[in-house]
């Protein structure tokens, strides 16, 4: 049987970053969700259950300050 869920994570937008060119933003992105993707496979071999787990898509949504990171994962 296959298994698919949901892990979030969050990245708050510093006050400095607010003014930032699209290319600052977009290096200073890509650095933090990095961390993230490495943090988020870790967190996926402690979840209960049983099978190797992937991660298969992420989505990236800028709510105010803050930047919130979902990614969909496949186990089974």
């Amino acid at each position: 049987m296959v298994e698919y869920g949901f892990i979030t994570q969050t990245i708050d937008i510093l006050p400095d970053m607010e003014d930032a060119s699209a290319d600052q933003m977009s290096q200073s992105m890509a650095i933090g969700l990095n961390n993230i993707a490495r943090s988020a496979a870790r967190g996926l071999s402690n979840l209960p259950g049983s099978g190797k787990a992937e991660i298969i898509s992420h989505s990236v949504t800028r709510i105010g300050g803050h930047l919130v990171i979902a990614f969909l994962f496949r186990r089974g």
